[in-house]
């Protein structure tokens, strides 16, 4: 019988080591495993606008990280579909699910995992990273995500934040950070912090605004303004204006995309930013911003407008 773990094999060829003595790990891969000093690990997957993965690859490749293992695909990812090339049916391919590591860190080294698409059993795969996290005796784990909002894509994102305890939420208000009161985080980037809290390990979620009629293309200028606290958070400096660069790149296409909102949609986005433009703290924007945005937009729904 020809199975989804022989596969995998077939086409693996990197001599790898063994996690000594760890239970749970069989899912894993490594070509080393490196002594890192009181680590942090930087995780992504998939989301609106690529925020998360924009802001990890910008900073393994600033940082120039290595790659040292993975997670085996095959328990986590059931392909739905195949590709045709030049009239020939081709074989799955599963997506990539990479750790790397830095060791030239002051405070702390990172470890950086990237998973290039959401597993269709999420909650276990979030298991199996905290395993390996917690082999490699990390003590706080940062994930980041998009924070859409009514906003003109021309203005400059804020950066709002969640953590796994209340010390945590305080402390992101140091960096600037506005603390998220209620909602949900999608996929791993926020489930990987729910499975951190179980099991007593530090979680920051760091999300970038972005404007909520372009969810679905790449949005470098929030992804920046996420790199911008979180490296300060782990006293590192790198070089965002790649990132800069890729956001006018970007503006065409948001152009594009804010000519065909309804007048009714950009009287919202309008009332958004008078409404920011007079807060001062980040407590008055949780307790009335949503609010009144809300009222807002439940007026129009009830007048049978479209946005």
């Amino acid at each position: 019988m020809f199975s989804q773990q022989a596969w995998y094999n077939n086409i693996e060829t990197v001599p790898c080591v063994a996690l000594v003595g760890v239970v749970g790990m069989e899912n894993c891969r490594f070509v080393k495993k490196p002594q890192l000093k009181s680590p942090c690990l930087i995780a992504a997957w998939s989301g609106m606008g690529g925020v998360a993965l924009i802001t990890t690859h910008h900073l393994r490749q600033k940082l120039q990280a290595e790659e040292c293992g993975e997670i085996l695909p095959h328990d986590f990812f059931s392909p739905a579909e195949v590709l045709i090339k030049n009239h020939v049916i081709q074989v799955p391919k599963f997506p990539g699910n990479k750790f790397y590591f830095w060791d030239k860190g002051d405070r702390h080294d990172l470890l950086i995992f990237i998973g290039d698409d959401q597993p269709q059993r999420g909650w276990e795969f979030a298991h199996q990273v905290m395993d390996v996290a917690e082999e490699f005796r990390v003590r706080r784990i940062y994930t980041s995500a998009a924070f859409p909002l009514w906003m003109h894509h021309a203005k400059e994102p804020r950066v709002w934040g969640t953590a796994t305890t209340a010390q945590l939420v305080k402390y992101l208000k140091v960096y600037g950070v506005m603390p998220m009161g209620e909602g949900s985080i999608g996929g791993l980037n926020g489930l990987l912090l729910g499975v951190a809290r179980q099991r007593g390990i530090e979680g920051v979620c760091l999300l970038g605004e972005m404007p909520i009629y372009a969810t679905r293309i790449a949005n470098p200028r929030a992804a920046r303004a996420v790199l911008e606290v979180l490296t300060k958070m782990l006293g590192i400096a790198i070089d965002l204006e790649d990132l800069t660069a890729m956001a006018e790149q970007m503006e065409p296409s948001m152009e594009q995309l804010y000519g065909l909102l309804s007048d009714e949609a950009r009287e919202a986005i309008a009332r958004f930013e008078d409404l920011t433009a007079g807060l001062g703290s980040p407590l008055e924007a949780d307790q009335e911003l949503f609010d009144e945005i809300e009222r807002f937009l439940r007026e129009q729904r009830d007048k049978g407008e479209e946005l």
